[in-house]
């Protein structure tokens, strides 16, 4: 399944101890089919310590290790694309430090064609969460979605995606863990359905450091990306940041003055950035013609409420109860199936508003 380089790739992107910097020292050497690790063992002494460098020569040369370690990723159905593969995204490989080896769940062939990454904070209001999801699933029509697996925004993204199943969720740790915990089903959903990425081997715990470092990932793979929601400091802004350098489209939702998740986004817009509403928004930016969804078919009933809540913005249901004349209690069933069908989203204190 993999050639002897990638093999050797693939171990040393196993060993911890050894860093990026350190396989880039190597990379000559595999790419010739010549990984004669004591060619190197001059400059990577210098760079490890010699107790660490012992370990990695022995661990690198050692064929139990490697047996182990391909059975281990069998046994947890964990395929690896290499740099050296055509199966690597080109987008990625072009970037100034793409990841050596991507330990893969799920769809791989999802690597390629277009992709569009959507990423927002963990502090993403229920409403634009709500639209995040709209949109992320109108876009599927034409892109594969790319996004982390954060709660808020990610989470968001990733829901509105999966039911094409084009979906891409970039990890910052390995396949041992599941971070959050609360999004544990959602994970293994897109294993099923779509695809998990990492860079890194199933034993790496999730820790803060790595996740600006993973961003780079979702901005190496995609075409743009939306930052649905960020505030002044947020790992979605850095996404942005490393978008607008690898010369990626960058879109944001607008927001309020004062809204906290939203300043990031304004700041987005206000430095060039594009402004985006909705998927319309996105896709005319690639000249590609948008399609609206098939209308929904909606009751009498349905449309007024609808109507109501469109009317002032949000609004309380007793308000809306008051305007149509009815009783609160009547009306619950009806934003129930409003709320199913992705029209409308309830916010907190019993208030609503459209999507």
């Amino acid at each position: 399944m993999y050639t002897e380089e990638e093999r050797n790739l693939i171990v040393l992107s196993s060993i911890a101890e050894i860093s990026y910097k350190c396989r880039e020292i190597l990379l000559e050497g595999l790419t010739r089919h010549e990984p004669d690790f004591a060619k190197y063992e001059r400059t990577l002494i210098k760079t490890l310590s010699a107790g660490v460098y012992n370990k990695v020569k022995a661990e690198y040369f050692g064929e139990e290790y490697r047996r182990k370690l391909f059975e281990e990723l069998e046994k947890k159905q964990i395929e690896c694309v290499t740099v050296f593969s055509e199966r690597y995204p080109v987008s990625l490989r072009n970037t100034p430090a793409p990841p050596h080896v991507l330990f893969c769940k799920g769809n791989v062939s999802l690597l390629g064609g277009n992709k569009f990454g959507i990423v927002g904070s963990r502090r993403t209001a229920k409403n634009t969460a709500a639209l995040t999801e709209k949109v992320s699933a109108e876009l599927t029509r034409y892109f594969t979605v790319v996004s982390g697996i954060a709660d808020g925004g990610d989470t968001a993204a990733v829901k509105g995606a999966l039911k094409s199943g084009k979906i891409i969720s970039v990890l910052a740790y390995g396949f041992d863990y599941f971070y959050p915990a609360c999004n544990e089903k959602l994970i293994k959903e897109v294993a099923c359905k779509g695809l998990l990425v990492t860079e890194h081997p199933p034993g790496v715990r999730p820790a803060g450091y790595l996740f600006p470092v993973r961003n780079r990932i979702i901005a190496g793979l995609v075409r743009g990306v939306l930052i649905v929601s960020a505030g002044k400091r947020s790992g979605a802004g850095i996404t942005a940041n490393y978008a607008a350098e690898y010369g990626r489209d960058v879109f944001a939702f607008p927001y309020s003055v004062g809204v906290d998740s939203g300043e990031g986004c304004n700041a987005i817009i206000k430095n060039g950035g594009m402004l985006a509403e909705n998927a319309k928004d996105i896709l005319s930016a690639y000249n590609i013609s948008y399609e609206a969804p098939a209308k929904q078919s909606l009751t009498a009933e349905e449309v007024e409420i609808l109507e109501a809540i469109r009317a002032e913005g949000e609004a309380f249901i007793s308000a809306i109860a008051e305007k149509l004349g009815k009783q609160p209690y009547q009306l619950i069933a009806k934003l129930s199936a409003l709320e199913i069908k992705g029209l409308i989203v309830r916010l907190g204190g019993n208030r609503y508003s459209c999507v």
